[in-house]
């Protein structure tokens, strides 16, 4: 990993009305480190990835992204209902300023799809995939720009174990083969298992616990510890959003 920082978060403060959700939150992502952030429900976790994202302002604080290439994989997938599966993953190329000819946008789709299992499933519609296939669309639609910085919003959520997995074991393709950085939003304790990450836990619109993946599990932080046993007791009230 770099110690060049590709993102800097810088002060973050978000409220919704009188709920604060970010309040002056620090941190860094570094070139080609995926980061896990963590946390119980109401903790503020999609809306810092959404601020990230440019989807959600800020009250006060920065986001500096060292480049403009960003990828974005949605909670629900986010799919186009009434568009083919080619559609929903070129849909970032026909909207954006630059022209771009049918054959590049047939090749690049195809190359996308190729790289997430999902080959010869153009033509398809969403209603016609399972849970599992919509997120690995979601997958490729977020990564045809060759994106040098990956969002991924809860990407295992509502799958079973095994699908899971599978997705997953796709996140660390892509981490490999595009030599990005990611920031991953869970709280499937399995994906940290699998995934050797350094980790930020957010509790009470801040920063509560900072550390490796391996550390989560054996740290006798009582944030840490209580956040992998799941535990009613302990520093943090589990909230509802």
């Amino acid at each position: 990993m770099s110690s060049e920082p590709i993102v800097e978060i810088k002060n973050l403060s978000k409220s919704f009305g009188k709920k604060k959700v970010l309040d002056n939150v620090t941190f860094n992502v570094y070139n080609n480190e995926m980061l896990i952030i963590i946390g119980f429900s109401g903790s503020g976790k999609s809306t810092l990835l959404r601020i990230i994202s440019g989807l959600e302002d800020p009250d006060s604080g920065e986001v500096l992204l060292k480049t403009n290439h960003l990828g974005m994989v949605f909670q629900g997938a986010a799919l186009f209902d009434s568009m083919t599966v080619f559609d929903n993953v070129a849909f970032p190329l026909l909207n954006q300023n630059k022209k771009i000819l049918p054959e590049e946008i047939k090749s690049k789709v195809s190359e996308k799809l190729k790289l997430v299992g999902l080959a010869g499933m153009e033509n398809l519609k969403p209603d016609e995939l399972s849970g599992g296939m919509k997120k690995r669309v979601g997958l490729a639609r977020a990564i045809i720009n060759d994106p040098k910085i990956i969002l991924y919003d809860e990407p295992t959520s509502g799958l079973d174990p095994v699908v899971s997995n599978i997705i997953v074991n796709y996140i660390l393709k892509l981490q490999y083969e595009l030599n990005a950085s990611s920031v991953l939003v869970t709280h499937n304790l399995e994906v940290l298992h699998k995934v050797s990450s350094r980790i930020i836990l957010l509790y009470d619109a801040k920063v509560a616990w900072e550390g490796t993946s391996e550390e989560l599990f054996n740290s006798a932080n009582p944030f840490a510890k209580q956040f992998r046993e799941g535990a009613k007791e302990g520093p943090m009230v589990v909230i509802k959003e």
